[in-house]
């Protein structure tokens, strides 16, 4: 009961916040495909707060240069009404980061740009300003499709000491909006933007030239590369697949 009082307590209080008007604007212009900025969103369809703030993520998507994703997680499944978009393997993901930060529990909904550092200190009234500020990743990366079934990662940077993990998030790219029959927000119609549907580790990297061949993602599916800096480390590059 009492991870469930935390969770229940710091989710709530996000909800007095509100996002600035100028969510919509654009972003630091570095943020480009080739400079891009990476908006990590966990949520759940059973937290009250998480309606508006997926909404407003869908804004944040939609700016230039972001790769946002958005991840379902089943703590709040217990109030009545189950998320259909979640897995354990998008919670694991979510507890990398707390462990590997400064909050002592899960929490939604949970923005993390960029893999950190800041990214527990995130309000639901800042989220925007951090992600026009962040600077983009500029870590050498190529992601094409080299078939209609396969893909071709390629890598470049110094040799490493501790190899970064490579990720491959398949998602929905777009929008879904789901009717909410139960839980703490019955009666809600709920966006979901770029929901992620798949999350797998590819392989380490130590670094140097690189290059990695793989399957690509189901039709009407988008597949969005992160190179990360150990569990719940900063990204150091990041790609997605553009057909």
């Amino acid at each position: 009961m009492m991870l469930i009082s935390t969770l229940l307590a710091l989710s709530l209080s996000a909800a007095d916040g509100h996002y600035p008007a100028g969510i919509g604007e654009s972003p630091n212009p570095d943020h480009s495909e080739e400079t891009p900025v990476v908006v990590e969103l966990f949520t759940s369809q059973g937290c009250p707060p998480c309606v508006e703030a997926n909404r407003r993520f869908g804004e944040i998507a939609a700016r230039e240069g972001v790769i946002a994703l958005s991840y379902g997680v089943d703590y709040w499944d217990m109030f009545g009404w189950e998320d259909q978009f979640a897995q354990p393997a998008f919670a694991d993901r979510q507890k990398d980061y707390i462990r590997a930060g400064e909050a002592s529990r899960v929490f939604t909904p949970h923005f993390v740009i960029n893999g950190g550092p800041e990214r527990l200190r995130f309000t639901r009234d800042d989220v925007p300003g951090r992600v026009a500020r962040t600077m983009p990743l500029t870590g050498t990366i190529s992601l094409a499709r080299i078939s209609p079934e396969r893909l071709r990662l390629e890598l470049d940077g110094p040799l490493r000491a501790e190899p970064a993990q490579v990720w491959a998030v398949t998602y929905r790219p777009g929008l879904i909006v789901v009717p909410i029959e139960g839980g703490r927000n019955e009666g809600a119609r709920m966006e979901h933007h770029n929901t992620v549907a798949a999350l797998e580790r590819l392989d380490d990297w130590q670094g140097g030239g690189y290059t990695l061949e793989f399957p690509g993602p189901a039709e009407g599916f988008g597949l969005a590369v992160l190179v990360q800096d150990g569990s719940g480390g900063r990204l150091l590059a990041a790609s997605r697949l553009h057909d």
